[in-house]
């Protein structure tokens, strides 16, 4: 769910992520059980275009950026688990409060669908950026450099403006408005997340502060 790696993790981390990451699992296997259970009863255009939108996310991620790993970068772990754990939270408690409320609020699928093909468009155009101007895994800062075409000429965090998009639209997708808490979690930790990595970048690319003066973070003109 970020731009950069971290080191590696200790065994008791590893631990526990590999225990999360099975318990997750199983909350899928057992959301999707219900889901099936429930079936007839579901919208299921929105529920297929929610799967949609879900696989073309998990496409993306799988290849975002990765940048070198540093020691650094480990004093945020905690958020980077955060990201991690409360995006799957908030995808699989959407299809959960579907199942269970069955809400069909007017005109927020529709929403959700633009802001969610929004940010897959910007998702993808992002990683190609990345692939065709520095790759896709960069090993050491000496081959780091600053990207400036595409999205970031206008924007230094299209990635994560991406991110932000899907976790607002795909809730609305399927008019789970009480998940939404873990969409606000997620958009505030996108923004630490965000401003910690500049802290990082100005000082490893002095040059990055100038590119700073030239963008905006995710809104051109705003912010």
């Amino acid at each position: 769910m970020n731009e950069f790696g971290t080191k590696a993790y200790s065994k008791i981390m590893r631990w526990l992520g590999r225990f999360f990451v099975a318990l997750l699992f199983g909350i899928f296997l057992a959301v999707w059980f219900f889901l099936l259970r429930q079936w007839d009863e579901l919208d299921v255009t929105r529920v297929y275009i929610y799967f949609f939108f879900f696989l073309f996310y998990l496409n993306i991620e799988f290849g975002t950026f990765r940048g070198p790993d540093e020691a650094a970068y480990s004093d945020y772990l905690w958020v980077r688990y955060l990201l991690t754990y409360s995006w799957w939270f908030l995808m699989l408690g959407g299809l959960l409060e579907h199942a269970l409320t069955q809400r069909a609020l007017p005109m927020l699928p529709e929403i959700g669908m633009a802001l969610a093909a929004l940010g897959v468009a910007l998702g993808f155009w992002a990683r190609r950026t990345m692939r065709r101007e520095l790759s896709l895994r960069v090993e050491t800062w000496d081959k780091m450099r600053i990207v400036n075409t595409g999205p970031y000429a206008h924007i230094r965090h299209p990635s994560y403006l991406a991110n932000m998009l899907l976790v607002v639209g795909m809730p609305l997708i399927v008019s789970a408005m009480v998940s939404m808490v873990f969409t606000a979690i997620l958009v505030f930790l996108f923004i630490r997340r965000l401003l910690w990595e500049e802290r990082v970048l100005v000082e490893r690319l002095p040059e990055y502060a100038d590119y700073m003066q030239q963008t905006d973070r995710l809104i051109p003109g705003v912010w």
